[in-house]
């Protein structure tokens, strides 16, 4: 690519520094701050809701030795058998108990999501 101006290379050279950041902080995101990159290791078990539209399947992630156990949750859907989205992350635990109050909210730990489509429970960001 030739540039016929300092201009124009100047904002080539921009937009592809843009473009590294950009990458960077949204890896940065994902594999940090995000619960979507977290697998689930030991499988725990399944809770359907009442009308077995969703289901939460619990999953144990050992530390290793200088990390303590912690508790995933994965919400799925029935009607879709690729759709998995992390609803639940705690530390400090191994164990789950879940409670569906309705076929939108259910209950890990006592720590109630309201809605399973869209809210979360994140230990890291917790206030409690």
């Amino acid at each position: 690519m030739v540039f016929k101006s300092k201009a124009k290379k100047k904002i080539a050279i921009s937009v592809v520094l843009i473009a590294i950041v950009a990458v960077v902080l949204i890896c940065i995101y994902h594999f940090f701050f995000s619960t979507a990159a977290i697998k689930g290791e030991k499988f725990v078990g399944e809770y359907p809701s009442p009308n077995s539209t969703y289901t939460v399947e619990i999953y144990q992630n050992n530390g290793g030795a200088t990390t303590d156990y912690a508790v995933l949750g994965v919400l799925r859907k029935k009607s879709d058998s690729s759709y998995a989205r992390n609803i639940y992350w705690e530390h400090h635990t191994d164990s789950a108990e879940v409670k569906w109050l309705d076929d939108d909210t259910v209950i890990i730990n006592g720590r109630k999501i309201p809605n399973v489509l869209k809210d979360k429970y994140d230990f890291r960001y917790s206030k409690n």
